[in-house]
């Protein structure tokens, strides 16, 4: 119930964020038309890209609670990554055309009016570090993470647009709104660079982002019972959601037994990798020199009987 509460909190601060979004993004587009702003309509533009970035995260939200079926028998953990990944190469476009428009404008300079650039800063400053602090408890979701980043790096670029207007304004140097631009794009590819990275590692199931199969192998093998271990995989379903299969040897014992320990192996996999779902095959060895006991044949008197 806890985690149901959880999703939707999440889901609320998303719907507020389109709502914010779409008027910030109108008002950028119209003021940094009317004030020749490069810089505001980049910000538009960058601020426009949010809004399939918050449709698909909610998407992804939605579907990641729908649990597993005869079908996707892991359910739809990686909706949310798959969503972080196709906003992170939407950001990339966005970087592209912000630098196009920005070349653009250092060839063919225009007169910015500076004091709507700056009205329209701070208000953008506001929305975005508004929606930037509500994210801000969710970043260890990738897909969660990719939105705060979005906003992060629209919160910044609103400091930039409020520190160029003021420069503008005082020194009449028109330049300064391209090269803010530039600036700004520059900011989105970086962050895009670092979703697409992260997200691509879990849709090819790369190893989790700060763990080491030698690290886990060795906390393995530190648990009585267990001999050898190898063919370990490990992989993330979602941002938060690890697994792995290996292969343990252990001594021959009673199916209780090992149980036992394949219950151990599974709580160390929990609580210090956060690995919570394993798949853990057992190969059973005897001890040195146990190996094919010689059973003599029965006597005569015990056949008879």
């Amino acid at each position: 119930m806890q985690g149901h509460k959880h999703v939707a909190s999440k889901g609320w601060v998303v719907k507020a964020a389109v709502v914010f979004t779409l008027c910030l993004v109108i008002t950028e587009f119209v003021v940094g038309h009317l004030a020749h702003s490069l810089a505001l309509v980049s910000d538009g533009w960058h601020n426009l890209t949010d809004v399939p970035t918050l449709i698909f995260s909610w998407l992804a939200l939605y579907w990641e609670r729908k649990p597993p079926d005869h079908r996707k028998t892991y359910g739809y953990q990686r909706a949310g990554v798959l969503a972080a990944f196709v906003n992170g190469l939407i950001l990339v476009g966005v970087a592209v055309y912000i630098c196009f428009e920005g070349y653009e404008r250092l060839a063919h300079a225009e007169h910015v009016a500076a004091g709507k650039m700056l009205a329209v800063g701070v208000v953008a400053l506001v929305i975005n570090a508004g929606v930037t602090l509500g994210l801000s408890r969710e970043r260890s979701d990738l897909n969660l993470r990719a939105v705060f980043v979005h906003y992060l790096g629209d919160a910044l670029s609103n400091v930039g647009i409020i520190a160029a207007a003021f420069l503008i304004r005082y020194t009449g140097q028109t330049l300064i709104d391209p090269v803010l631009a530039f600036l700004i794009a520059g900011m989105i590819f970086w962050g895009a660079l670092g979703i697409i990275a992260e997200s691509s590692n879990i849709l090819l199931e790369s190893l989790p982002k700060g763990m080491s199969l030698e690290g886990i192998a060795n906390a393995m093998l530190r648990i009585p019972g267990v001999r050898e271990v190898h063919d370990v995989h490990v992989w993330s379903l979602g941002s938060e959601f690890h697994a792995m299969s290996c292969h343990v040897h252990i001594l021959d014992m009673p199916t209780s037994e090992s149980e036992r320990i394949g219950h151990r192996v599974r709580e160390v996999l929990a609580h210090k990798f956060g690995i919570t779902h394993s798949t853990i095959q057992f190969e059973h060895e005897h001890e040195s020199g146990e190996f094919h006991k010689y059973m003599p044949e029965p006597t005569e008197s015990a056949r008879k009987r």
